[in-house]
């Protein structure tokens, strides 16, 4: 697990260090305490700092804890993604068709709960309209990601056969 030192997400932190303890096999009367005291070992930079200026043995329990680090440092998280981010992933000219999925697929994948009808239709919007994909977007609507995705790989080919 990587130190965390105050830049990235507090949150995505705490999730990656619960999920790294649920795996240690410890007794339940113990877990606060392990969870509390191993936390330290985690931080680097300004968040260990952070941490050994909290007062001593004023944490009252684990969930103290993490509310004290999400809110110092509250600053670095990360704002959540909203569908309409996506619909602004749109396909430089120059850029591959290749290059474009693997783009939106990283920008997608940053947008929890998103319906898959809402992920290809802001896909078609953002895409070059001279595109013989877009073109087969508009003639044969997807409705399942797996069926598009299968689709764009062949488009995909097309482009880079072209180009040899």
């Amino acid at each position: 697990m990587k130190p965390y030192n105050g830049t990235t997400d507090p949150e995505e932190h705490i999730t990656q260090y619960r999920e790294r303890m649920e795996i240690i096999p410890i007794p339940s009367h113990l877990k606060e305490a392990c969870l509390c005291k191993g936390f330290g070992s985690t931080l680097t930079g300004s968040s260990l700092k952070w941490l050994l200026n909290v007062l001593p043995y004023s944490i009252t329990s684990f969930n103290h804890l993490v509310n004290l680090f999400n809110n110092y440092f509250s600053c670095s998280r990360i704002f959540e993604r909203i569908t309409s981010d996506l619909y602004r992933v749109v396909q430089d000219p120059k850029e591959s068709l290749r290059e474009f999925v693997s783009r939106f697929g990283r920008e997608a994948l940053n947008m929890p709960n998103i319906d898959m009808s809402t992920v290809i239709e802001a896909f078609k919007l953002g895409l070059n309209k001279d595109s013989p994909f877009y073109e087969d977007l508009v003639m044969t609507p997807y409705k399942r990601m797996d069926e598009f995705r299968s689709r764009a790989v062949r488009f995909i080919r097309l482009e880079e056969d072209k180009e040899i």
